[in-house]
C-alpha cells in the first residue's frame, strides 16, 4: 500500500470513529439541552441557525475544493486571496444579512427575540469563512486525525457551556452561547493545527479564476438549500416557535438516523463514476444504490419510530409533546425515502456532467416548498402546523423528482425502479405506527413477497460486487 493511500485509509477512519462519536455525543447532548429550554427557546433558536446556515453556504461557495484541488507547489498566494476574500464577502454579506433580518424582523418575522438571536448568530459568518481557508490546508495535507480531533474538541466545547447556562435559566442564549464555543475552538484550533499566517495580497486574474470555479461548484447547491430557509420564512411567522421545534427536533432525529445511509451513498458515487461512460451499467449502479439507502435509512427510522413512543417521553419530559415530533419524523423521514430514488439520480447526473438538469429540478423543487408550506401551514389545524409543513415539503418533491426522472431518461436511459417505489412506501407507510400500529405490519408483509425476497437476494449480491469495484489505488 503507497503511503498515500495509507493516509488516506487512516484519514477515512479517523473521520468515521469522529463521526460515530460525534453522533452519540450530538444525541446525549441535544436531548439534554432540548428537555430544559423546552420547544419554543429550540424552535427559535434553529430558526435563527437556519438562516445562519444558508449564509455559510453563500460564502464557502466552492473555495475549499478550489483551495485543496490546487498543485501542491502551487503559490501561497493563492491562500492568501482566498483568505482575504473570504474575509472580505463575509463581511459584506454579515451586513447585508443583518439589514435583512432587520426588515423581516420589523415586516414579517414578528416573533419575539428572532432579529436578536439572529444577529447574534450571523455576526460569526467572517469567522466562519476565513476557517474554511485553516481547514482546506488540513484536509490537504491529509491530517483527518486532525480535523476529528478539532470537530470533537468544538462540539464538547459547545456543550461545556450550553448544558450549564441551560441549567441556569439562560434559554435559547445556551444555544447561542455554544454556537460561539464551538466558532472560536474550531477557528484557534484550525489555524494553529495548519500554521497558516495570511498576508496582505489581492490580484484581479487570481481571484477571477478563483470566483469562476467556485461559483459554478456551487449555484445548484445555493438554489436547492434555500429550503433551510423555509421554517425561518414560512412555519416561524406563521404557525410559533414551537411549531419550529418540534420540526427542528425530528430533522435532528433524522438526519442522526441517516448515518448508513450516507455511507452506502458516499461508496456509490465512486461507483457511478468508474461507469460513467457505461449507461447500462451506471442504470444498474443507480437502481442497486437506491435500494440499498432505502433499506438502511427505512430500517432505522422504523426501529427508533416503534421505540421512541416508550422512550422519548421520560427523557423529554412534559414540555415536550412526542406523538407530535414522532409524527414530524415519520412525515420527514417518508418523504426522505421516495426522495432517495431520485436524489440517487442527482448524483449520477452530476457524473456524468448534466449539473443543469439539477439545477432546474432544484428551482422547481424551492418554487413550490415555499407556496405549499405557506398553504398548508396556514390552513393546519391549531397544533398541528408541523404536520402541514411536512405534507407540503412532501408534496413539493413530486415535481422534482419528475424532472430528475426526464433527465436520467434522455442521458442514460429509462431508469429501474421495480421493488425501490414499493419498498419506499411500505417503509414510509409503517412509520405512522403512532397512528395505526398494524402498519408495520403491513410493511412487513411487502417484505415477506416472493418478489421482495428475490430482490433482496440479489441486493446482497450488488452490494458486495459494487464494494468490491469501489476499491481500488489511489
Amino acid at each position: 500500500m503507497s503511503e498515500l493511500r495509507r493516509r488516506a485509509v487512516e484519514g477515512s477512519l479517523y473521520l468515521s470513529l469522529r463521526r460515530v462519536f460525534t453522533i452519540a455525543l450530538s444525541i446525549a447532548g441535544m436531548l439534554y439541552v432540548t428537555r430544559i429550554i423546552g420547544p419554543a427557546n429550540y424552535g427559535l433558536y434553529a430558526s435563527a441557525m437556519g438562516v445562519y446556515m444558508y449564509l455559510t453556504q453563500l460564502v464557502s461557495m466552492g473555495v475549499r475544493t478550489y483551495l485543496i484541488r490546487a498543485p501542491q507547489d502551487a503559490p501561497r498566494e493563492i491562500w492568501h486571496q482566498a483568505f482575504w476574500w473570504l474575509l472580505g464577502f463575509g463581511c459584506a454579506l454579515t451586513v447585508a444579512a443583518v439589514a435583512a433580518l432587520w426588515l423581516l424582523g420589523a415586516f414579517w418575522i414578528r416573533t419575539e427575540g428572532f432579529f436578536v438571536v439572529a444577529t447574534a448568530i450571523s455576526v460569526g459568518l467572517p469567522l466562519h469563512a476565513v476557517s474554511i481557508v485553516a481547514q482546506a490546508a488540513l484536509e490537504k495535507a491529509l491530517r483527518y486525525k486532525r480535523i476529528a480531533l478539532i470537530d470533537t474538541l468544538a462540539q464538547v466545547g459547545s456543550y461545556a457551556v450550553s448544558i450549564p447556562m441551560a441549567l441556569l435559566g439562560f434559554g435559547v442564549w445556551a444555544l447561542v452561547a455554544a454556537y460561539w464555543a464551538a466558532q472560536l475552538v474550531s477557528f484557534t484550533l484550525a489555524f494553529a493545527s495548519a500554521r497558516y499566517a495570511p498576508r496582505w495580497f489581492w490580484n484581479r486574474d487570481l481571484l477571477r479564476d478563483l470566483l469562476q470555479f467556485s461559483l459554478a461548484q456551487a449555484a445548484s447547491e445555493w438554489l436547492y438549500n434555500a429550503k433551510n430557509l423555509a421554517p425561518a420564512l414560512v412555519l416561524l411567522p406563521l404557525a410559533g416557535k414551537e411549531a419550529v421545534g418540534y420540526l427542528t427536533l425530528a430533522e435532528r432525529l433524522l438526519n442522526m438516523l441517516n448515518f448508513a445511509q450516507i455511507a452506502i451513498r458516499n461508496v456509490t458515487t465512486a461507483v457511478f463514476a468508474r461507469v460513467q461512460d457505461q449507461p447500462s451499467k451506471l442504470l444498474h449502479a443507480l437502481y442497486v444504490s437506491s435500494q440499498a439507502q432505502i433499506l438502511s435509512l427505512g430500517g432505522a427510522c422504523l426501529l427508533f419510530v416503534l421505540s421512541a413512543w416508550y422512550v422519548l417521553p421520560p427523557i423529554f419530559g412534559a414540555q415536550w409533546d412526542i406523538r407530535l415530533a414522532i409524527l414530524a419524523l415519520a412525515l420527514l423521514a417518508s418523504e426522505q425515502l421516495l426522495t432517495t430514488i431520485f436524489s440517487a439520480q442527482a448524483q449520477a447526473l452530476y457524473v456524468i456532467r448534466q449539473p443543469h438538469v439539477v439545477t432546474r429540478a432544484a428551482l422547481v423543487f424551492v418554487f413550490n416548498l415555499y407556496w405549499s408550506t405557506t398553504l398548508f401551514t396556514y390552513f393546519a389545524p391549531e397544533g398541528y402546523a408541523v404536520l402541514g409543513y411536512g405534507v407540503a415539503y412532501f408534496l413539493a418533491h413530486l415535481p422534482n423528482n419528475v424532472f430528475l426522472h426526464r433527465g436520467v431518461a434522455r442521458f442514460l436511459g429509462q431508469p429501474r425502479y421495480g421493488m425501490n417505489l414499493l419498498w419506499a412506501v411500505a417503509l414510509g407507510v409503517a412509520l405512522f405506527a403512532p397512528v395505526a400500529y398494524y402498519m408495520p405490519l403491513l410493511a412487513l408483509g411487502v417484505f415477506l413477497l416472493p418478489a421482495s425476497r428475490g430482490a433482496l437476494r440479489e441486493l446482497l449480491h450488488e452490494v458486495r460486487a459494487l464494494r468490491t469495484q469501489s476499491q481500488g489505488g489511489i
